[in-house]
């Protein structure tokens, strides 16, 4: 993420771009610190990275403030979907989320965000959402109009896992 960021802020300075991005990154891991560290070692002109630790009523207000979402989650097993990604997709937030072997079951890319597997894939897209447009633009506007039909869960819940419990329970 800090390495896709960097290229972004040198691709925006060499175009002279007015763009300016903030990157909220939320957690408290165990290597926060040193992360923080690193961050304030950038000296980035059109990035600001910032971090927090968010109560759980404040992170869905921040997913829906926010013009693009990135999900560093990756699976040992290759099989759980990242939780993070639904919850940005439930505040119809496009994401760039790392990939790997299941990922495609929730992010289909072009769509609804991108998947990267680098670095400098997620800085080309990084740059080709925001080095035009400080909102990420058509492409953006488009995936945010795919994800306001995203099932929400109660409607999952009523058109898939309820009629399958009730003919389980109509079977015994």
């Amino acid at each position: 993420m800090l390495a896709a960021l960097v290229k972004l802020d040198a691709s925006l300075a060499a175009s002279q771009s007015k763009a300016k991005l903030l990157v909220v990154i939320t957690g408290k891991g165990p290597q926060k610190a040193m992360y923080e560290e690193q961050i304030r070692n950038l000296a980035m002109r059109h990035v600001a990275v910032i971090t927090a630790w968010l109560e759980a009523g404040d992170y869905p207000k921040l997913l829906g403030c926010a013009d693009l979402g990135v999900c560093l989650h990756t699976s040992s097993s290759g099989l759980d979907l990242p939780m993070k990604v639904v919850d940005m997709f439930g505040c119809a937030l496009p994401v760039c989320a790392v990939n790997f072997s299941c990922l495609h079951e929730l992010v289909q890319h072009g769509r609804n965000g991108f998947v990267f597997s680098t670095a400098n894939e997620l800085a080309a897209q990084l740059e080709s959402l925001f080095s035009r447009s400080p909102d990420g633009g058509p492409t953006l506007s488009a995936m945010r109009q795919q994800l306001a039909s995203f099932a929400r869960w109660s409607d999952n819940w009523k058109d898939n896992a309820l009629p399958l419990i009730r003919r389980c329970l109509s079977n015994q």
